[in-house]
């Protein structure tokens, strides 16, 4: 016990204090230092410790020898976690016919099971044998650089020398010019035989096995190793598809032999025929990308995975997706079922992805992308018997859509594309490579492809020159501003003429013009000189305003990705789109409103607008167009339901049926330019045809693109058509095409058809070469008037 001995509070113990005057002996030292030792604490302790330095020492050694990897592999199960693929979500049409659905396929996966080189090397050779008895799908990437009979790369040199450079793969080096490269070094190899000997030392396959073994081990072991730190840490690699039951349950049976060999079920997306049909509104699958990773990574995606391109695929892929799941598997060894383990119940299952049901009905697809084919197949044999060599039809798109809600019941665009190439070209189909080379315009297919554009949606994505299907704009501009009213609509038609110094002819009777005309006599003829009188007195101003309302220029808001919004034809968009040009051309004249009031000049509307635009006329509303009805989660709850928003134009009702009895004179009257298509019709039609110059005609020798719009029944309107077909040369000759849709929406038969068509489409048909499609014209106003013929 310490004792307070003075006032600076010092204190000295009790036992045991040696003064600062003391001094220790070297005997009480050596006594103490003995005591210690002999004592039992000091046995204890130094026993401890022994046994403390055996256990690092053995630990380190373990650490450092292949024993921890035989345990694993010789011992018990190791479990590890391992992603569950979740089935892509069906793509319905709006009568449940299936466009995409997945298929379930068998897998075999190969974890690390802690294997020695040789040991390894030896299970995948007799796998490799397995998997060509049972006709499996190896997966073998090196397949698509390497071959050895004969020994060649498969890809030009630049590929082969990034392939060789990538730091996260071989990390060989670019060699200095003088150096002599060897299988042993770390160089890139030029010489495919040098580079295979270069694979063999570097997966240790001894060189007993034959070229043909080796290889069959190479191609193994590089899926593993181009994966090698996933692997590593436990994630299996996949090895093989379509592997049937069979064969699986045979090396579930040898699982102590086969270590590693885990199975597993992926989904294969499957197109139907009807995608091709629907190809621009399904969209396809491909490898994501490293920026939709990155977005996509937080919510479960793999760099693996595939994602939508383009259409639904891509729009909704969220939806279609689905969730991960994560299941324990085990590595077995020679202890067989005496090896721990754990459930493969146990773990989270994965989440399907969601059905999504569109509004598009697939049979009135085939009858319009069939019916677009024969327009331009009829073209084309018309054209061989003419002397004078036109550029004729080539490509075309069609829309068809409700009236009422913007339901989209047909859209298509074609040339068009085969959805499912893009996954059996991934899987080695060399047909569906040379298509996927042609959709994508690669090699000897980059002129054909950049005339035929087969990947690309003109029904949204190519504005047209709408030529005289505007002139409904025209009319309305001149009612709305009082111009014309309904009672009176009287314009004389004279001929020639000139609007602001530009030189005009009436098509029909250049002589002389047309005389009177009211507005209905006037659509139903499609006079230009009705209507670029009405369009000069009305202003563009004015006809802009309307143009606008009734949705033309703008983005119409569909649920599609690529959507153009198109241009209208004013003072703003004429010096926007002449920046280079003096200030006299950027100014607006009165020739300009005068091609501008039929439809030419800068007007470009897409096809869906100008459907959009014709259902307006219909229902005196502005609908919002859509291909995606519902999306149905798998517990059947609705998780997605496409817009039906409708705004009410608000134009007066007397001016809109003004313009509805001109557009049904199109059919009804002897004059109407529909009149030979639709005149015996049983459904009413009101329409209007065009016929626009896209201002290359003498330039590339090529005819016109052939316009139609309409809207069915006349009285009460359903339904909606536009189509465009470029180089189509007539309008009228266009609408063809709308009859059979509408035959087709009615359930009708076309007693002029002498057989019923087979509309099937072909599946990997690689187009004939067309003619580059017309482009709109945007140069400014020319001597000679552009002009609509219909």
């Amino acid at each position: 016990m310490a004792k307070h001995i003075n006032d600076d509070n010092l204190y000295v113990f009790d036992e045991d204090h040696v003064s600062s005057n003391q001094r220790v002996g070297a005997g009480d030292i050596t006594s103490r230092v003995l005591d210690f030792v002999t004592s039992r604490y000091f046995v204890l302790g130094l026993l401890f410790c022994v046994f403390g330095l055996l256990i690092l020492i053995k630990t380190v050694s373990l650490q450092f020898s292949d024993y921890s990897k035989k345990i694993s592999a010789s011992s018990e199960g190791v479990s590890h976690q391992y992603v569950v693929p979740a089935p892509r979500g069906d793509i319905l049409d709006r009568n449940g016919r299936v466009i995409a659905t997945t298929q379930e396929i068998n897998v075999l996966m190969l974890a690390n099971s802690g294997l020695a080189d040789q040991e390894l090397n030896s299970i995948l050779l007799e796998l490799s044998y397995l998997l060509d008895q049972y006709n499996c799908v190896p997966v073998a990437e090196l397949d698509d650089y390497f071959s050895v009979d004969p020994y060649e790369f498969l890809k030009t040199d630049e590929e082969i020398a990034l392939w060789q450079t990538n730091r996260n793969l071989f990390a060989l080096k670019e060699p200095n010019p003088n150096t002599v490269v060897t299988y042993t070094d770390n160089y890139v190899k030029s010489d495919p035989k040098i580079f295979f000997l270069y694979l063999r030392r570097k997966f240790k396959v001894d060189e007993n096995y034959s070229e043909e073994d080796a290889y069959r081990i190479v191609r193994m072991r590089y899926q593993i190793y181009k994966d090698n730190w996933s692997f590593q840490t436990g994630t299996p690699v996949m090895i093989a598809k379509d592997v049937p039951e069979e064969l699986i349950r045979y090396l579930m049976e040898q699982n102590y032999h086969f270590m590693g060999i885990i199975a597993n079920k992926e989904y294969r997306r499957v197109y139907t025929p009807l995608a091709k049909v629907s190809s621009h509104v399904v969209g396809y699958l491909g490898m994501i990308s490293q920026e939709r990773l990155t977005e996509l990574a937080p919510v479960g995606y793999q760099a693996s995975d595939l994602v939508g391109q383009g259409g639904v695929e891509e729009r909704m892929e969220r939806y279609l997706h689905g969730q991960y799941g994560e299941k324990p598997y085990n590595i077995w060894s020679t202890d067989e079922e005496n090896g721990f383990f754990y459930d493969s119940n146990l773990g989270i299952d994965p989440v399907p992805g969601a059905t999504v049901e569109l509004t598009i009905d697939t049979n009135l697809q085939q009858v319009g992308i069939t019916a677009i084919k024969d327009y331009i197949a009829a073209a084309k044999r018309a054209m061989e018997l003419q002397e004078e060599k036109y550029k004729t039809a080539s490509a075309g798109a069609f829309v068809m859509m409700n009236v009422k809600n913007g339901e989209i019941l047909a859209m298509g665009s074609y040339p068009d594309f085969d959805p499912g190439d893009f996954i059996l070209s991934m899987e080695g189909d060399a047909q569906a490579k040379a298509q996927i080379k042609y959709y994508l315009g690669i090699d000897e297919y980059q002129e054909i492809t950049k005339a035929d554009m087969p990947m690309w949606n003109r029904a949204i994505g190519t504005p047209y020159p709408p030529g005289s299907t505007f002139k409904m704009v025209t009319a309305l501009a001149a009612l709305d501003c009082g111009i014309i009213t309904p009672q009176n609509s009287e314009v004389r038609c004279v001929s020639p003429t000139d609007f602001g110094g530009m030189p005009w002819k009436c098509l029909e009777k250049p002589d002389t013009g047309h005389g009177l005309l009211d507005l209905t006599t006037g659509l139903a003829t499609s006079c230009n000189i009705y209507f670029a009188t009405l369009g000069v007195d009305t202003t563009i101003n004015e006809i802009d305003r309307i143009g606008q309302a009734l949705g033309l220029g703008e983005l119409t808001g569909i649920d599609l990705q690529g959507e153009m919004p198109g241009v209208r034809a004013n003072r703003a968009n004429k010096r926007r789109l002449r920046l280079n040009n003096t200030d006299e051309d950027k100014d607006w004249h009165v020739a300009d409103t005068a091609q501008a009031a039929i439809g030419q000049f800068d007007n470009s509307f897409t096809v869906l607008q100008l459907a959009r635009y014709t259902a307006a006329l219909a229902t005196n509303t502005l609908v919002t167009p859509h291909v995606i009805k519902d999306v149905v989660a798998a517990d059947g709850s609705i998780l997605y339901t496409g817009s039906t928003t409708a705004v009410p134009c608000g134009f007066n009702v007397d001016y809109l049926e003004a313009i509805r009895a001109g557009m049904r004179a199109v059919v009804t009257s002897p004059l109407g330019t529909a009149n030979g298509i639709f005149g015996d019709f049983p459904v009413d039609v009101a329409c209007k045809t065009g016929t626009a110059e896209t201002g290359f005609e003498d330039l590339k020798h090529e005819y016109s693109n052939g316009l139609f719009v309409c809207y069915a029944p006349a009285d009460d309107p359903e339904v909606c058509i536009a189509l465009c077909i470029e180089k189509g040369e007539w309008g009228k000759n266009t609408s063809d095409i709308a009859k059979k849709l509408l035959l087709a929406y009615y359930g009708l038969s076309d007693p002029k058809e002498k057989a019923p068509v087979n509309t099937t489409p072909p599946l990997g048909d690689v187009p004939g070469e067309t003619e580059p499609a017309a482009t709109t014209n945007t140069n400014e106003t020319s001597d000679v008037p552009l002009t609509t013929v219909d």
